[in-house]
């Protein structure tokens, strides 16, 4: 019993460690023109939230 205990453990110590070892990824290159907020959430975001201004009145030149 002890031995399968033990066992337990370790496979869940490894995959705790596993998961608090993902890093998210890159955040994307931001442009002169825009604001970039960082949230401040015990459930945060990945990654920053970026707002930039658009040049047309409907947007279509920004990538979303």
């Amino acid at each position: 019993m002890i031995r399968y205990t033990l066992f337990a453990l370790a496979i869940l110590g490894t995959a705790a460690t596993a998961i608090a070892a993902v890093q998210p990824a890159a955040p994307a290159q931001v442009s002169a023109n825009s604001t970039v907020i960082q949230k401040n959430s015990p459930f945060p975001v990945v990654g920053p939230i970026v707002v930039e201004e658009c040049a047309l009145e409907d947007c279509s030149d920004v990538q979303s």
